[in-house]
């Protein structure tokens, strides 16, 4: 038989979780994740009949079967909204992996393929959600983790960078039943907003997890999602945006509460007016217009949600000076421009040469369907040459030391003859007047011309030491200070992947 009594298994419960309990430094680090290998299995089974196999509600199933399962992972450790588990979805659904240790991330980050053989691993729910783990918990119920040393045995890295594509969803289609379909799958909400009283606070509370309910226009009393945020996270203390939008997140319940997950703060984009409201939020969301960097180094910023607005605390322009930054860009939008050949100027949503779909090569269809996005720039002659900015405001750098800031410039039109070069400075304040050029460590600040090729320079800056422990705002621009030169058209650069990192 294997179903699991929890008498007779408390030995062996409590022998794992000794063995899943691993000592680990409060400090994260984020390497590279390992190459992609060759895992040279195949899965046998879907994650929906996987989770199948568990039929009866509270028990534990041990598996026996010779199954293995491929999913993608859709949420990791990497902004400690996570801890010790990771999230993995296929067509057919989704489930969590329980992992003892931390920077699981390195490893299984958002995006790897994962084969996993499930053999001599146990099925069981933790309220009602089902997990795959390494042991029957015999205390708590449900499954334990499965211990550092076993899950090479068990777990198999594939590809990176997998699409993992959000599923659009009516919150009144998603259930809690312990087989639903869209548990542990990353999903998304379009015209939803936090409800007004959580408006004032935090992603999470001080010292407790947060659960802040998300409401949409045309339901807002049933139609509410809640969403859940660990006091651990890089993003606890980041004020809720307070306009209305897109959400997106890993969806989960605990009972019969419908409960989402977001990997960061990017995940939410409320930039639009509030139901029924006249006057639009901040352009950036929150409760104000800036950056706060939290406690957990590093702070990332992806330009995938463009589409909602721009990310909170980040600003563009295109006529910025040695002594003014404008930050009065809006993102264009006419369908026509959105791609790297484009001539007609502006800032720009485009798909990123980061991108695993797509390549120097991709034409209009292959740009469009790419969900990995670069926030980009075309200058003409009278648009941002020169002026054209991208600016990054931190609240504050209090306690924050040793200061990096790094990102991606992308060169997307390789077509272009004129060259653009860009500066990176930064100023202290709330209306500075003066900027402070620093010169990466590494990376090319060119885009455009003759000989600069298609796709990403890794820019790394070491930030000065009047940056940091600043109680005050601190600006981080990246600038066309120079008119471009050269002959022809002018460049279309793209800005990814931005991260801040202190000790």
């Amino acid at each position: 038989m294997n179903r699991i009594s929890l008498k007779k298994f408390m030995a062996a419960g409590l022998a794992t979780i000794t063995g899943a309990l691993v000592l680990v430094s409060c400090k994260r680090t984020y390497d590279a994740p390992p190459p992609a290998g060759v895992p040279g299995i195949v899965a046998n089974i879907s994650i929906k009949d996987l989770k199948a196999l568990d039929s009866i509600p509270y028990s534990v199933y041990h598996i026996t079967q010779d199954y293995v399962i491929r999913g993608v992972v859709n949420m990791d450790d990497k902004s400690g909204n996570y801890y010790q588990q990771i999230s993995i979805q296929d067509s057919t659904g989704g489930i969590i992996l329980r992992l003892a240790g931390s920077n699981l991330n390195t490893q299984y980050p958002v995006g790897r393929e994962l084969f996993v053989k499930v053999k001599d691993l146990y099925i069981g729910e933790y309220g009602g959600m089902l997990q795959l783990g390494g042991g029957a918990d015999s205390i708590n119920g449900g499954v334990t983790m499965l211990s550092p040393v076993l899950q090479d045995r068990f777990i198999f890295k594939g590809a990176l960078n997998q699409p993992v594509v959000p599923k659009l969803v009516d919150i009144a289609s998603l259930t809690t039943d312990r087989q639903s379909i869209y548990a542990n799958t990353l999903i998304e909400v379009r015209n939803y907003e936090f409800a007004a009283a959580d408006t004032a606070k935090g992603f999470a509370d001080v010292g407790a997890s947060g659960n802040r309910v998300a409401r949409g226009c045309s339901l807002p009393t049933s139609a509410n999602i809640t969403v859940r945020t660990s006091n651990f996270s890089n993003f606890a203390n980041v004020s809720v945006p307070n306009g209305n939008g897109t959400l997106r997140g890993i969806y989960s319940f605990f009972g019969s509460t419908k409960q989402l997950s977001v990997r960061d703060t990017s995940d939410v984009q409320f930039y639009g007016l509030r139901c029924g409201a006249t006057t639009p939020p901040p352009p950036t969301g929150g409760s104000g217009s800036t950056i706060t960097l939290g406690t957990t180094s590093p702070y990332t910023i992806n330009f995938n949600s463009l589409a909602s607005g721009l990310p909170a605390g980040v600003r563009v322009g295109t006529a910025s000076s040695a002594t003014s930054n404008d930050t009065s860009a809006q993102l264009v939008t006419t369908a026509t421009q959105l791609y790297w050949n484009a001539t007609g100027g502006g800032w720009k949503s485009l798909a990123s040469a980061t991108s695993s779909t797509v390549t120097q090569g991709s034409g209009n269809t292959e740009q469009d369907a790419s969900t990995d996005r670069a926030l980009a720039v075309r200058q003409t002659g009278s648009i941002g040459d020169p002026g054209a900015s991208v600016s990054f405001i931190l609240a504050n750098t209090t306690g924050k030391n040793n200061l990096k800031f790094e990102f991606e410039l992308q060169n997307l039109d390789p077509s272009s003859g004129r060259s653009t070069v860009w500066a990176v400075e930064y100023a202290i304040g709330d209306t500075p007047a003066s900027w402070t050029a620093v010169t990466p460590a590494s990376g090319s600040l060119t885009t455009g011309g003759t000989t600069t090729a298609w796709g990403p320079s890794n820019i790394v800056v070491n930030l000065p030491a009047a940056t940091w422990n600043q109680s005050q705002k601190v600006w981080v621009r990246v600038i066309a200070r120079s008119a471009t030169t050269g002959g022809g058209n002018r460049a279309t650069s793209g800005f990814d992947n931005a991260k801040f990192s202190w000790n």
